[in-house]
This record gives C-alpha cells, structure tokens and sequence, in this order.
C-alpha cells in the first residue's frame, strides 16, 4: 500500500534532482539514494504476481490454472525485463552516451514503457467470457449464504 506512493514520491525527487542539477556536494549522493529507492520498490511490486503464480499451483482447477499461470509467467518475465531495461539499460545508456546522443537513453525508456504498457492492456483486456473470472458454484452458494448470514439480503 505504501509502495506505489513511495516510488512516485522518489521518482519525482528524481526527475527534480536531474533537472536542478548538481548545485551541492550531496546531490550524486541522493541521486543514487532515490534510485536504489526505486529498484528496491519495482522488487516489492514483483511479490503479488510471485504469490499469484504459487497460489496458481496449489489451487485445485488444472485447466484454469494452467492459464492463470501460463498468462502470471509470461507477465512476470516482462515485468523483469521492463524493470531490468528501464533502470539499468537505460541508465546505462545515460553513462556511456556522450551529450550529443543523450536522447537515445530517453527514446530507449519511452519505447520500453510503452511497449509494457501495451502488452499489459493486451494480456488483461476485458473479455465477454473472461476465464481468469470464472467462479465456481460452490464458491458462488458459499457467497450468498454469507450474504444472508451477515445482511440478512436474500438473492
């Protein structure tokens, strides 16, 4: 819950560090503390989807989560290359491109994220029979007995 702020909160500290320039003795200094800050807070978003891909094995349907895990796999290892590319290719790219091509390493960033985000809109697009939302009957009754029990709502 407070990863997500805290990753925006150190990357506009970043973006305000680059732009304002290294006017203290300190600035590199933050400069690399905001961006372990950032790495440290892309491997805290990887857990949910390792913890999907578990939760994807114990369950008990076999089709159905064949899919989940086929589809949670091939997301995980985009999600590795995205971060992998944006935070050290990129980085990378800033260090060793002279002034005069330091826009490559901009380009680089911008084609990587959009190409994550279409392929994540892609994956996950709304579907009419979508069978990652597939509820079972069992789990359905088990809903609206709870239902009952608590609001005394009848379906």
């Amino acid at each position: 819950m407070i990863v997500i702020p805290l990753q925006v909160v150190a990357n506009i500290a970043q973006v305000v560090i680059d732009e304002t320039g290294p006017f203290g003795q300190d600035w590199i200094t933050w400069k690399q503390v905001f961006f372990l800050v950032d790495v440290l807070c892309c491997c805290v978003v990887l857990f949910p989807i390792v913890w999907s891909i578990k939760a994807a094995r114990t369950d008990g349907n076999a089709a159905v989560n064949l899919m989940k895990l086929t589809l949670f796999r091939q997301y995980y290892i985009v999600v590795i290359s995205y971060i992998f590319f944006t935070r050290v290719v990129v980085y990378a790219l800033e260090t060793i491109a002279s002034y005069k091509y330091l826009w490559t390493s901009v380009v680089a960033g911008e084609l990587a994220t959009l190409a994550f985000y279409v392929f994540t809109g892609y994956k996950f697009k709304p579907e009419a029979h979508n069978p990652y939302f597939v509820i079972d009957d069992d789990e359905e009754e088990a809903a609206a007995e709870q239902l009952k029990l608590e609001d005394g709502f009848e379906l």
